[in-house]
């Protein structure tokens, strides 16, 4: 009984801990995105890790957003790496499917009005990846609440704060 509760508290732990939002199925060769905010003095960024067989993001990483009122936001970010890996493969019917993905990482400055109009809820991203764009939407909010969530918790784990 001990190990059940000792178990439980420990994942509960992990997922209060989590900071980011993802989605995305990697495990059937498609793609993976996950979403982190990173707030550094006076700024605010969207960290984009985006992992795909096909695609990577491109130099000069841009980023619309819908909104569920239909207003966009137009990011631009900067790029922070991008690696080629393997992780191996299968055999399938005798023949070995390799299983090789990009991961690109970008960095995009967003404004606090921006970011708090997360809060009403996000209904469409796309993001510049080459050779074709990633586009992905939702018919009810998925991300926005989260990140406007995570936001607000980042925001105030200041040095500063109650000292």
């Amino acid at each position: 009984m001990r190990k059940i509760v000792v178990l439980l508290v420990f994942s509960l732990f992990f997922i209060n801990v989590k900071a980011q939002v993802s989605y995305g199925d990697l495990a059937f060769g498609d793609y993976n995105m996950k979403i982190n905010i990173s707030t550094e003095k006076d700024s605010i960024y969207l960290v984009v890790t985006y992992t795909d067989s096909k695609n990577k993001l491109t130099d000069t990483p841009r980023m619309l957003i819908r909104l569920m009122d239909n207003s966009v936001i137009s990011l631009e970010g900067k790029m922070m790496g991008v690696q080629s890996k393997s992780d191996g493969g299968v055999v399938i019917s005798g023949v070995y499917v390799a299983s090789n993905h990009f991961v690109s990482e970008a960095r995009f400055p967003i404004s606090i009005d921006e970011m708090q109009s997360f809060k009403h809820g996000l209904k469409k991203l796309r993001l510049n990846t080459s050779p074709k764009y990633h586009e992905k939407e939702w018919k009810r909010d998925k991300i926005g609440k989260k990140l406007y969530e995570n936001y607000i918790k980042s925001s105030s784990n200041s040095f500063e704060d109650n000292f």
